[in-house]
């Protein structure tokens, strides 16, 4: 669960500057490759969301006995999955989002893009 703690981490790291460099008007793309790359993301996101709807598969229910430790050890998978801030479930549905915000990044890029030869063509019509 560490490593996929720091790959979020380092995700939102990246989606951070994609989103300042963008602001910042230092990212510009063409639309139609903007949106090829948003539905990249999108579509990794999707392949998470998937994963994250299916982790209650991942917990075995009377896996290891009915007896104190058993019931620990199965609570301590639990945990792993469900735990509300480091848990498999609450780290997918970060990163499922991060990778939306980025999606959504390239498309505002496109959008500045379009912007700026609007307002280019106007002014060469003055």
């Amino acid at each position: 669960m560490e490593g996929l703690a720091a790959g979020a981490s380092a995700l939102a790291g990246q989606s951070a500057g994609l989103r300042a460099a963008v602001d910042n008007g230092q990212l510009v793309m063409d639309p139609e490759r903007a949106e090829a790359v948003a539905k990249v993301y999108e579509e990794k996101a999707d392949e998470l969301r998937k994963k994250r709807l299916r982790t209650d598969q991942l917990i075995a229910r009377n896996a290891y006995g009915d007896c104190f430790v058993g019931r620990q050890l199965g609570q301590k998978f639990q945990d792993k999955v469900n735990l509300p801030d480091t848990g498999l479930v609450a780290l997918l549905t970060k990163m499922e989002s991060i990778l939306k915000d980025m999606a959504q990044a390239y498309r505002d890029s496109a959008r500045d893009m379009k912007n700026a030869d609007d307002e280019n063509a106007r002014n060469l019509n003055v």
